[in-house]
């Protein structure tokens, strides 16, 4: 298994995703290019380290596959096209997601198992 240690990268992940919360929170764009722009500079963040634990980074995949349009690289940032409605759903499972990771951010002490996706390859694959 591939792990990184310690509850700083968890707040590494816990910071990120409050900016994207605020930044919804506070803009006065539309909500599709906000968004769009939380989605861009903040949540595509929590990608650049292993911060999560194994059951939350298989939340954020879900998560981004969800919302995030294909691409050819494989590393788009654009969101898929949506309805008002799906845009509102998606805010709504952000904002869970962002409590979750800070809740398991706050609770963790000593040791915590961070997770790559090769982790979450090979439970899929085992």
């Amino acid at each position: 298994m591939h792990y990184a240690l310690g509850p700083m990268s968890l707040d590494y992940a816990t910071d990120h995703l409050t900016a994207a919360v605020r930044s919804l929170a506070t803009s006065e764009l539309p909500l599709a290019e906000r968004l769009q722009t939380a989605w861009e500079e903040h949540v595509q963040m929590v990608w650049m380290k292993p911060c999560l634990t194994r059951d939350l980074l298989h939340d954020f995949r879900d998560l981004w596959e969800r919302y995030t349009a294909r691409s050819d690289d494989g590393r788009g940032t654009k969101l898929c096209p949506l309805t008002h409605e799906e845009s509102v759903s998606a805010v709504d499972e952000l904002v869970s997601f962002a409590a979750n990771v800070a809740v398991t951010a706050a609770r963790a002490s000593g040791v915590t198992h961070l997770a790559t996706l090769a982790d979450l390859d090979s439970s899929t694959t085992a």
